[in-house]
């Protein structure tokens, strides 16, 4: 974990500018997480403490509406008990340790003085807040406590604070010159970042690895590397300014954050410093929250479109078999036709005959029921006929349906895939609810709001919409007027466009802007070469009975173009 014993004692340092702010509301803002609402010299902010095991931190946010619980845990009433009113006395974090301390002093039910402590232990998995008694470290609740029988560290109301346990590790800042280089020869096969790691406290993982990489020593042992140069980068991250700094992949996604600049990293990555640790844990966590919020709806309805892609197929499967078989009908008519034909050489009792076809001069082989008499098999042979001869009239219809419905779930696939707002999402559900392939909770039921189309300008002051899924698709296209201008990539699952032209001609350069947005908002993006369709939208139909934005269209051109989306 980033937050390391270094990162703690940097952010306890930024974090006592809050000393002296009034604690004016605690807020329920997650399930593991409690936002107190400051009013200071510096005007108000909000002190959040999260101790989910994936995103724990504590941090300094600008005052805005936070999301909060409607019904708050029983911890967080007891810190409003506790804490609301008081004033913040003093933050720090004690030596080598993952947490940060917050002294608040407070008046108790009688109205006397009395100090109360917050403890946010940031570590990782065992990370927790819990609340003292300042004077007597008594524990007055915990968000998670343990039981009597735990054996490492008891966390029960009423007992004093226990500290976590101790590491058997060196204490960084009391390491001399001359205690180093015994521990780098007691030390001396392991690899440097693993030497840093294991031999003294307050480094994590990626720490140590920026020291090791600082002493231009990554992958090698101790005792292949200079010791100078070990010393120097040991000392480089413990006493070098605080300059916050997060790094992103070539893709734009947080892959680490410290609280110095981060080395270790090549040039496909990008190093971004920013003025705080607290800019820097709000601004990291909470694109981290939003890609890991995104990437969770977006993997549910994956999953569920790929469900109903796969049951899609197999019914597919099944009618092209039944067709295939009933292609055997004609065979059962010739059948029937010889029997007729021949019916005055055939007597009940016989199982075969051959009989002559007229057709072809050749005599043909034709099994009969000797339970039966000739006319009997004849009409035997045509009922099959028959019944072959109308499930392969349904089968195909029921096959258009289906093929219909696989474009259909691509379409869904295709906007999931590009959707990004949690009112995407919501629409994409609410789609699929009122097509049949979810079912509808009780909030579902309620009338939703949908979101609005994406909106661009193009040559000659023209605007473009776009639809963001099969929804808001049939919505644009049938409010859009007999005169506009309707575009969608060819044979490929996308969103419809429309250039509100009114019934004008734009320019030839509209129409190219117009297409290439429509190749972008495609499963076609970022294709050098697209073919899109563009047509009136008079001539756009939906036939009946048809899925969400499936439409046919008439009297069309196809322009080809990058699928990149244009300067407009």
């Amino acid at each position: 974990m980033a937050i390391d014993g270094l990162f703690c004692a940097r952010l306890a340092e930024e974090l006592s500018s809050a000393v002296g702010a009034k604690i004016e509301k605690i807020n329920q803002t997650g399930d593991e997480e409690i936002t107190l609402r400051l009013y200071g010299e510096s005007g108000r902010k909000s002190l959040l403490i999260s101790a989910s095991r994936q995103n724990a931190r504590a941090c300094l946010c600008p005052e805005e509406a936070q999301p909060q619980s409607p019904v708050p845990t029983p911890f967080c009433m007891l810190l409003r008990k506790h804490l609301q009113n008081g004033r913040i006395t003093a933050v720090f974090a004690p030596k080598a340790q993952r947490i940060v301390c917050i002294d608040a002093e407070v008046r108790d039910e009688l109205g006397y003085p009395c100090r109360r402590r917050i403890y946010a232990e940031l570590m990782g998995k065992y990370s927790n807040i819990l609340l003292t008694d300042a004077d007597g470290d008594k524990v007055l609740g915990a968000l998670y406590q343990t039981d009597i029988t735990f054996s490492a560290r008891t966390v029960l109301v009423g007992l004093p604070y226990e500290a976590p346990p101790k590491q058997d590790k060196e204490d960084p800042f009391s390491v001399t010159r001359q205690r180093f280089s015994e521990l780098c020869s007691q030390n001396s096969g392991r690899d440097c970042a693993d030497f840093f790691l294991k031999t003294f406290l307050m480094f994590s993982p990626l720490t140590a690895r920026e020291a090791a990489h600082r002493a231009a020593a990554d992958g090698r042992t101790v005792a292949q590397a200079d010791e100078e140069r070990l010393w120097h980068g040991f000392n480089e991250v413990l006493h070098c300014d605080t300059r916050p700094c997060r790094v992103l992949d070539a893709e734009g996604k947080e892959q680490a954050f410290s609280y110095l600049p981060l080395t270790q990293y090549d040039a496909g990555f990008t190093a971004e410093e920013l003025d705080s640790l607290s800019a820097l844990l709000c601004v990291y966590f909470e694109e981290k929250g939003r890609r890991e919020k995104h990437d969770r709806h977006s993997s549910d309805l994956l999953r569920l479109v790929s469900n109903l892609r796969q049951r899609a197929e197999k019914k597919r499967g099944l009618q092209l078999q039944s067709l295939e078989e009933s292609r055997t009908k004609d065979d059962f008519k010739r059948k029937g036709d010889l029997i007729i034909g021949s019916i005055y050489l055939l007597k009940q009792g016989m199982e075969s005959a051959e009989l002559m076809n007229y057709e072809t001069g050749e005599k043909e082989t034709v099994q009969l029921d000797k339970r039966l008499s000739p006319s009997a098999n004849a009409n035997r042979y045509y009922r099959r006929y028959t019944k072959l001869k109308n499930a392969e009239a349904a089968m195909k219809v029921q096959l258009e349906r289906t093929e219909r419905e696989l474009l259909y779930i691509d379409s869904v696939s295709d906007a999931i895939r590009r959707a990004e707002t949690d009112g995407e999402f919501d629409d994409i559900r609410a789609e699929l609810e009122q097509s049949g392939y979810l079912r509808r909770g009780k909030a579902a039921k309620r009338k939703k709001q949908l979101s609005k189309p994406l909106e661009y300008k193009v040559d000659g002051g023209y605007t473009v919409k776009v639809g963001r899924n099969n929804l808001q698709n049939e919505a644009l296209t049938f409010s859009a007027a007999k005169g506009d201008l309707w575009f969608h990539v060819k044979n490929a699952p996308g969103s419809h466009t429309v250039l509100l032209a009114g019934g004008a001609e734009p320019s030839a350069l509209a129409y190219t802007q117009a297409a290439m947005i429509a190749a972008f908002h495609s499963s076609l993006r970022g294709s050098p070469s697209a073919a899109v369709d563009y047509t009136r939208v008079r001539f756009v139909k939906k036939p009946p009975g048809t899925a969400y934005g499936y439409v046919n269209y008439t009297n069309y051109h196809t322009a080809y173009v990058s699928a990149e989306l244009p300067e407009v």
